[in-house]
């Protein structure tokens, strides 16, 4: 089970990884859109669109990754003060929690992205450009999420919970 865990997790940082490329095709899309509106007055066309679908991966590719490097927002100002086993039981609270309310968003995400891929979606635009990539990439992204909670509440339930803090994942205790 704890190589299954491990593979996932770096799975997970490898996507996380990937959505990070995302941000460099982003800006290379819109440099040379802005470089042939202002040069040649031909935009890129479609280059709006790609980029609003790079942004979804850029975003949902990176939340597991976020989430298990312990780079998510937290505000810790009470808990710190906490005894370590009162720490751990609101972490696990936290996960479930957590876990719950992404299934909650990854269900009927999933379920729209199925709709969309029927109806073939696209946007209006100069390019009729398709929609259901986003919602793929959006609906795989909270259900990788959800697995990454999954995978916190079942570290620390078994007691092997990750070295470090921010910026410090990838070192685990097995």
């Amino acid at each position: 089970m704890n190589k299954c865990v491990t593979w996932m997790e770096r799975l997970l940082i490898r996507l996380g990884i990937v959505s990070g490329f995302a941000t460099l095709l982003i800006m290379a899309i819109v440099c040379i859109d802005v470089a042939g509106r202002f040069l040649f007055n031909a935009p890129l066309h479609s280059g709006t669109e790609l980029s609003e679908l790079l942004l979804v991966a850029l975003v949902f590719l990176g939340l597991s990754a976020a989430q298990q490097q312990r780079q998510n927002f937290a505000i810790d100002v009470l808990m710190r003060h906490f005894p370590p086993a009162v720490q751990r039981v609101f972490d696990g609270l936290s996960y479930a929690v957590c876990f719950g309310l992404v299934v909650l968003l990854a269900w009927p995400s999933s379920k729209q992205a199925l709709t969309s891929i029927e109806r073939g979606e696209s946007g209006f635009g100069i390019v009729a450009f398709p929609i259901w990539p986003s919602r793929i990439v959006l609906a795989v992204g909270l259900w990788l999420l959800a697995l990454q909670f999954a995978i916190d509440l079942y570290r620390l339930l078994s007691g092997r919970r990750r070295q470090g803090g921010a910026g410090q994942g990838g070192a685990f205790v097995e």
